[in-house]
């Protein structure tokens, strides 16, 4: 059983689409300027034309670098999307420090629980996933794409995702059981292996999995 998160193929592929206006209207600044003088007799009066200044070509500069970013990324996250989220045997491995960097890896027996969360914003509502956590350790105090809503509790944005993090608090949980069962036939496994045999039983999230069992106890 395998557990990864990653972005919205849908959206990605909007936001890609959403660059290409941007594109169009760097260039032909920076170019005959045909889309833009159209636009600003449409837009004038003769008397109140707009004539262009020096700061207008820095401008479209800038917002052709922005367009070509927003296109790129969205059509490398459309055929080849990052692993927001993954679920390893020795952690929950999560993109803390930047998307071109290698993700964190949080162990099994630092995380106390996992949930799906929506934080206010300046009265904007964002869906997160709440990752509560032991200690802070050595996690990151500015974490990318990601805020510490209290002293314990990491919060990830999820808008994005192809999952809400309702659903993904749920498959982790799910995971996490799975690792309590395989790690116990490990430990009968290795009753019967000869003394040094080098067998030994991996950690696993044995609170997040006791924590998941009794909800679906309380359900039934």
């Amino acid at each position: 059983m395998t557990v990864v998160v990653r972005r919205s193929a849908v959206k990605m592929w909007l936001m890609a689409l959403g660059g290409i206006p941007l594109l169009v209207l760097s260039l032909d600044v920076l170019t005959n300027r045909r889309i833009t003088n159209y636009l600003r007799v449409l837009l004038f009066r003769p008397e109140n034309t707009q004539i262009f200044e020096p700061r207008d070509v820095i401008w479209s500069w800038a917002l052709l670098l922005f367009s070509v970013f927003v296109i790129v990324w969205g059509l490398k996250e459309l055929f080849a999307p990052t692993k927001v989220i993954e679920c390893r045997p020795e952690g929950l491995a999560v993109r803390l420090r930047g998307p071109v960097r290698r993700a964190t890896v949080i162990p099994w027996e630092r995380v106390n629980d996992v949930i799906g969360i929506t934080v206010d914003d300046e009265g904007r509502k964002l869906p997160m996933l709440g990752i509560d956590v032991l200690s802070a350790g050595e996690l990151p105090s500015n974490p990318w794409g990601a805020r510490w809503i209290e002293e314990n509790r990491l919060a990830i944005l999820g808008e994005d995702w192809a999952d809400t993090p309702q659903q993904v608090a749920k498959e982790i949980s799910d995971y996490a059981v799975e690792r309590v069962r395989i790690a116990q036939r490990e430990a009968v496994a290795s009753i019967w292996k000869p003394a040094g045999s080098g067998m030994g039983v991996g950690s696993a999230p044995r609170h997040l999995a006791i924590e998941r069992e009794d909800g679906a106890e309380e359900e039934e």
